[in-house]
């Protein structure tokens, strides 16, 4: 039995679908060193709000001269702890002007070693908060070190940091300014007392805040803080001793939050590979809050890793997500791509007859075919899946987008891919991922720079993007850098041999000379420049993928670099990949667009894509299945026999 949610999307419920699956009772899935208390609300718990005044910002040559906090239970202030501290070193006149306190005021007070013990006693095991709170807790932190040579382990919310993430349109994020924000009296700033209290009024409206927004335990604040120090200390959801019980089969892996909404979603050769990545603290934060935040999982199983990449392609068209793992995994980011400028395609489409090569339109390209022999009835194939959560919840559905983040909450560019190009874009070369537009791309690149600097000095000889020449000869340099980089220039020196020689210098003596002005520089260049990127070029051929569950082949044609059309094969049909018929079959739509390097590519959004995946799955492949270039069996080809 399945069920369907608001988008129509299908998920089985956990465990009962499951046969050959390994099951796991739910607690052993969720981290067992998280600590109980995260699941009740702020109001429940022990907080300490408070404040330092100190010398200076480091604890390592500066010193602590005031503490105030006061302390709540179950929502309400039940004690004070205010002191003065001799920090046994000069006070800066600037922090007396800030904070009021000089040398003679704290010349009798007690040391910090001396307060310590009894404002760790005060502290207790409750959650701290202080505005700007990192600075604060490495003061606690040096002195715990110190004196007890412990680690200080207490949690702690950072006004400030929840501000930031919630509420980025407050102008002023300082104590004061987001006092004056929230209409909170702003009384004897820089004194430690006060800014605690000042603190604990910002942060019961910090709650009411997150609060309609669907964040109300700790463990959801803590997750919407996300720093550093938060994330190591909650660790990663899954619990990592659950891994090794998982597959290591290409599949496509769902990661759910802690509301149980789908955060984060990859195509991977190695179920079990990935998810032991998504147990594991890294360095990067926006990826940290997705493992903190995960409180289950699901996958599905695939018949390769290319079938994961094409499944996985669909479902970000589906599923809105803060990270995309495409960029995450740095899947596409060198590519050099050559585009077109935009007079240049005006022309071509005003006096087609004028261009040297032909330019496809949107409705020329051929999407994506699916093709079952009528020969060959294959068996049921549905996937086994597993979808795995700790705690209580509703297993019956499973929403595809995150409701519970507001906006401008974990949004970074450096995970989203951007297809359109920048509008002040001042060149039509570039490198990275592949952008919408019309023109060629090369790659992916180990050293890309060291490719962008080459493509960039074999466009100062032929510049096809300066207005200043004609546009004959703007395209004629554009098919001399798309010749040299597809490998085929000799093909193109011959062909323009011959049309010189057809142009009678008498009659047309510029035109004549500009061609044989050309040749030359060709020649030059070739000789000058070790230009070797016919490895580079779009690839067209076939994918042929072992299915062994099934005894057949999966079969992907490939045009220029991105899979147009699959199709199946049973291994006692083998003999057929040899036979020029079935050959030509597959490959009778895709012809022209292979045979035609010169003709630029349409880069739509699902262009990109697919040359993406094709090319990820073409480099990281380890052994999964074989690619048959077209060059090897082009003889096969003929479209006579059909």
């Amino acid at each position: 039995m399945t069920f369907q949610n608001k988008n129509n999307r299908s998920f089985k419920p956990a465990y009962k679908t499951l046969r050959k699956e390994p099951s796991l009772p739910s607690e052993m899935m969720a981290n067992p060193n998280r600590p109980q208390w995260l699941n009740l609300l702020p109001s429940q718990m022990d907080i300490v709000f408070f404040d330092l005044e100190t010398t200076g910002g480091n604890p390592q040559n500066s010193s602590i001269i005031e503490i105030g906090a006061i302390k709540y239970t179950n929502g309400k202030e039940v004690s004070r702890f205010e002191t003065l501290v001799n920090p046994q070193r000069h006070i800066p006149s600037v922090v007396q002007k800030i904070t009021k306190i000089n040398n003679e005021m704290v010349v009798n007070a007690p040391t910090i070693q001396e307060v310590f013990d009894e404002f760790m006693k005060f502290i207790g095991n409750s959650i701290l908060v202080a505005h700007g709170a990192q600075g604060d807790i490495a003061y606690l932190s040096h002195h715990m070190k110190e004196f007890k040579n412990e680690d200080f382990k207490n949690f702690f919310f950072c006004t400030h940091l929840l501000v930031s993430n919630i509420l980025p349109e407050t102008p002023s994020k300082t104590l004061s300014g987001v006092a004056e924000f929230f209409d909170i009296p702003v009384i004897d700033a820089h004194n430690a007392l006060a800014d605690a209290e000042m603190t604990t009024h910002i942060f019961w409206k910090i709650l009411d805040v997150c609060e309609k927004n669907g964040i109300k335990t700790c463990d959801d604040i803590l997750k919407l803080q996300s720093d550093a120090e938060t994330i190591r200390k909650l660790g990663p959801g899954i619990n990592p001793a659950v891994v090794d019980n998982f597959p290591g089969t290409p599949g496509l892996l769902f990661v759910l939050n802690s509301h149980h909404e789908i955060s984060y979603l990859t195509a991977t050769p190695s179920i079990r590979k990935s998810l032991q990545q998504l147990t594991e603290i890294g360095m990067d934060r926006e990826m940290n809050r997705i493992i903190v935040d995960a409180s289950g999982f699901k996958f599905e199983r695939c018949s390769s890793l290319l079938d994961a990449l094409m499944q996985e392609k669909r479902e970000l068209k589906r599923i809105s997500l803060s990270i995309d793992p495409r960029k995450s995994q740095s899947r596409s980011e060198n590519f050099l791509q050559i585009f077109i400028p935009d007079d240049m395609l005006d022309y071509a489409r005003a006096f087609p007859e004028k261009v040297p090569f032909f330019i496809p339109q949107h409705g020329e390209l051929h999407l994506l075919e699916s093709e079952e022999d009528d020969t060959y009835i294959s068996e049921n194939k549905e996937n086994s899946n597993l979808y795995v959560t700790f705690g209580e919840q509703d297993d019956t559905v499973i929403p595809i987008t995150r409701t519970r983040r507001i906006n401008n909450i974990s949004r970074s560019e450096k995970f989203k891919i951007s297809r359109r190009r920048d509008d002040d874009m001042t060149t039509c070369i570039r490198i990275g991922h592949l952008k919408e537009g019309v023109g060629y791309c090369f790659g992916p690149f180990l050293q890309p720079k060291s490719a962008l600097n080459e493509i960039q000095e074999i466009v100062t000889h032929f510049p096809f993007e300066h207005n200043t020449f004609t546009m004959q000869e703007r395209f004629a340099h554009l098919r001399v850098i798309i010749s040299l980089l597809n490998g085929n220039i000799n093909d193109e020196i011959i062909s323009l041999e011959k049309s010189n020689k057809k142009i009678k210098a008498i009659k047309n003596f510029s035109k004549w000379l500009r061609s044989l002005n050309l040749l030359r520089e060709i020649k030059h260049i070739t000789e000058s420049i070790g230009i070797n990127f016919q490895k580079q070029i779009p690839k067209s051929g076939l994918c042929l993928i072992s299915n062994n569950d099934f005894k057949e082949f999966d079969i992907a044609i490939v045009a220029r670099g991105r899979v147009v059309k699959k199709t199946r094969l049973p291994f006692e049909q083998s003999e057929r990949l040899k036979s020029s018929r079935y050959f030509t079959r597959l490959f009778e739509n895709y012809i022209e667009e292979i045979i035609s390097p010169l003709a630029p590519i349409v880069f739509t959004d699902d262009i990109c894509s697919d040359m993406e995946l094709f090319s990820y799955w073409l480099h990281n492949k380890k052994g999964e299945g074989e690619w048959v270039d077209f060059t090897e069996l082009e003889g096969l080809f003929n479209t006579s026999i059909l």
